[in-house]
């Protein structure tokens, strides 16, 4: 059975990937972040935090909005479209190609964009990008519908 993206139920299949795979997250050392992921669809953004403790994804919830974030976050913003072509490509060659790893899409701040309250916490995506395109490699083996 599929699951939708965006929803907590996708972000928390993410999530027992990661614990699945410790091991290898142990080898890019601990994470300690956390992440709200933007979806911009209509009629407004869809907002989901992920907070990241040692080598877990500790918690997952959906936000009504940005100000019900924790304070210390950062947010990966971009359209349901390019969502969805990232996880699509991940799911059709187990991981991304060049051109649709996180840092790839988020280099000239098109079609994703980092942001945050402040630069210490965008800084946090970059410190742990490695871990988190990890994190987000775990969609191939997460069965994927979209959201209309």
């Amino acid at each position: 059975m599929d699951t939708i993206f965006p929803s907590t139920e996708w972000f928390e299949a993410l999530a027992r990937r990661m614990q699945k795979d410790e091991r290898a997250y142990r080898g890019l050392g601990s994470i300690d972040c956390t992440m709200v992921v933007q979806v911009d669809t209509r009629p407004g953004p869809r907002l989901y935090e992920v907070r990241f403790e040692g080598f877990r994804a500790r918690s997952v919830r959906r936000l009504d909005c940005i100000e019900d974030a924790a304070p210390d976050h950062f947010v990966l913003a971009a359209s349901l479209e390019t969502w969805r072509d990232m996880i699509d490509n991940i799911r059709a060659n187990g991981e991304p190609d060049l051109t649709h790893t996180l840092n790839y899409l988020t280099f000239p701040d098109y079609p994703m964009r980092v942001s945050g309250p402040d630069q210490l916490e965008i800084d946090t995506f970059y410190r742990y990008n490695q871990s988190l395109q990890r994190f987000f490699t775990g969609a191939a083996a997460v069965p994927t519908a979209y959201a209309a």
